[in-house]
């Protein structure tokens, strides 16, 4: 493992102290990305990407301190503040004018009540953005034909078609599979130590 993923402390820990600006931009780099996917998945207008972001992350920072992992799971929590601040951004948005009510409609996933949908895509897109994550991350260790022997084993596809495809031995296929599979799963559980608690 890289020395980046050795701490003792998670992310989230670090990022609660306001003083900690290294966590903070290190939290800002793993969940700004997510939080830009889950407004688009949410059908939120593309014009309001950046400052809806800026609002969460704000949000974020104000209250990370009050965060308590014995109450809920860090994307359950996730899911109630973005769930929020997109409600009264558009919201406030709506009392100052600038958005009618037709313009936006404030769909179920969004609307600030228990057991919204917005949970469940949290959960399926925070697996999804850790794997591309941890798929980055394989790109800057392996070479590009294992990368893409592991990825077309992902789509289904038998060590023989994928060696015919690639021009490579059935058996390299196994071993980069393999490999590139073993550095897989022990990433995605680093990363996931370090982003959460």
């Amino acid at each position: 493992m890289s020395e980046e993923w050795n701490t003792r402390q998670s992310l989230l820990i670090r990022a609660k102290d306001p003083t900690d600006e290294e966590a903070w931009a290190d939290f800002v780099k793993y969940y700004e990305r997510f939080i830009y996917h889950l407004l688009h998945r949410m059908n939120i207008h593309a014009a309001d990407f950046d400052d809806m972001v800026q609002v969460i992350l704000v949000k974020l920072w104000k209250n990370l301190q009050k965060y308590e992992k014995h109450e809920a799971k860090f994307r359950t929590w996730l899911a109630l503040v973005v769930r929020n601040a997109v409600y009264d951004y558009y919201k406030a948005e709506q009392r100052r004018g600038k958005v009618i009510a037709s313009d936006v409609e404030l769909d179920e996933s969004v609307q600030p009540s228990e057991g919204s949908d917005l949970e469940t895509i949290i959960e399926k897109e925070w697996e999804l953005y850790m794997t591309n994550f941890a798929l980055e991350r394989m790109r800057g260790i392996f070479s590009a034909t294992a990368v893409q022997v592991f990825e077309l084993s992902l789509t289904g596809k038998a060590a023989k078609e994928i060696a015919g495809q690639l021009k490579i031995t059935v058996d390299s296929v196994y071993t980069l599979k393999n490999r590139v599979k073993a550095r897989f799963i022990k990433e995605i559980g680093a990363i996931m130590r370090e982003v959460e608690f």
